[in-house]
This record gives structure tokens, C-alpha cells and sequence, in this order.
């Protein structure tokens, strides 16, 4: 007797999911059937049967299986349909495993964007009257720009901090103008501080950038 040539298994998934369940003896009865009764095939039997009972008050179902004996519509048919679908392979998928991609399939957005779900092709976006662009302030420069306290400042990359003061028309310092501080970049080309100055803004007061 030749030996038989060794087959490789590339994927244990690949024999694992071949294997089906099925049912050789219940207690000490041996069913008769020398390949046993598939478990899928028993839940597909039940599943029809259901279906039936609960479609067959339905005009166009009533006219199918109406005139059919008690036997063979509540029997037979789940059965029969029981076994059709136990041994139907779609892409070698069982029906319920393909019904479930369906399912995936068009509950999911079909159209991505960089692994994004974004719209479909050909879809309108409603217009837009006004579009406002504006710095996130994360680049390594201060742009320039006022904050108006109450508010608290970060400063992350070094900075000149000058109180501006201005004279009012009586020759006295106005003393809303000591409430103002401008703030310069000490450089052009920064580098971050290893902890960041945080700059508090009281009520009334402001920030210049420059």
C-alpha cells in the first residue's frame, strides 16, 4: 500500500471551520443515520418552521401553503428547507454567516476617505454663506492678535513682556493704559521652554501680540 502524500495546512482556522457539529445519539438511542444530523441543519428546521407560522396569515403565503396538508406544511417543509440550506453554500459560507455580510454590508458606509466613512460620490453638501479660517496656535511663533482678560495665557517659546503706558491729556498716566502688556517673540527662530509660563489676564485688562 503506497503512503499517501502528506497535505499541507496553511491556516488552522482552514480546518477548524470545516467542522460541523452534528448530533449521533441522544441518551442511549443511536439515531439512524450513520452521519449523524448537522445542529445547523436543526436550527435552520426550526427557524423554517417558525417563518411558516408566522407568515402563513399573509395573503400570498396563505395561497402557497394553504391548500397544503397540516403535515406536510408544519413537517415537511421545515425539513426540507432545514436540509436545502444545511448543505446551500454561498462563496462557501453558510447562509447565515452570508446574510450577516449582507447585512454588514449595507448598514456600513460604502464610501471611505483615508479609512474615513465620508459621504458617497455624487452626494451635494448644503452651501456654505461664510467660511472663517483661523490659526490653530500650535506653530512655534506668536501671531499677532489681543486677549482680553479674565483669561489665563500659556506661553511656550520665550518672549518679551513690555507694560505699555501712554499719557493721558492732563499730562498724568492714564491708568487703563498700565493695564496693557504687549508681548514680543524673543527671536525669530524659538524653541519650546521646558515648562510653560502661564500668564493670568485679570478682568479689564489686555494682551497684545506683536
Amino acid at each position: 500500500m503506497a503512503a499517501r502524500e502528506p497535505v499541507p495546512v496553511r491556516s488552522y482556522r482552514a480546518v477548524v471551520d470545516d467542522v460541523e457539529r452534528r448530533i449521533y445519539r441522544i441518551d442511549r438511542w443511536r439515531l439512524p443515520l450513520p452521519g449523524g444530523i448537522e445542529v445547523r441543519a436543526i436550527l435552520y428546521t426550526l427557524a423554517a418552521f417558525v417563518a411558516i407560522s408566522v407568515f402563513a396569515g399573509f395573503p400570498v403565503v396563505e395561497r402557497l401553503v394553504g391548500t397544503l396538508p397540516v403535515g406536510i406544511r408544519y413537517l415537511a417543509l421545515p425539513v426540507l428547507a432545514g436540509w436545502a440550506l444545511a448543505a446551500w453554500r454561498i462563496d462557501g459560507r453558510a447562509p447565515h454567516h452570508a446574510l450577516a455580510g449582507l447585512v454588514r454590508y449595507t448598514v456600513k458606509v460604502q464610501t471611505l476617505a483615508g479609512l474615513r466613512p465620508t459621504r458617497a460620490i455624487g452626494s451635494q453638501l448644503p452651501p456654505i454663506a461664510a467660511l472663517q479660517v483661523a490659526p490653530s496656535g500650535d506653530e512655534a511663533r506668536y501671531r499677532r492678535g489681543r486677549v482680553r482678560g479674565p483669561a489665563r495665557i500659556t506661553l511656550r517659546y520665550p518672549a518679551r513682556l513690555e507694560l505699555e503706558r501712554s499719557v493721558a491729556n492732563n499730562g498724568e498716566e492714564a491708568s487703563q493704559a498700565s493695564r496693557r502688556v504687549q508681548v514680543t517673540a524673543a527671536g525669530e527662530r524659538l524653541r519650546p521652554l521646558a515648562t510653560g509660563r502661564e500668564l493670568r489676564v485679570p478682568p479689564g485688562s489686555e494682551v497684545r501680540f506683536r
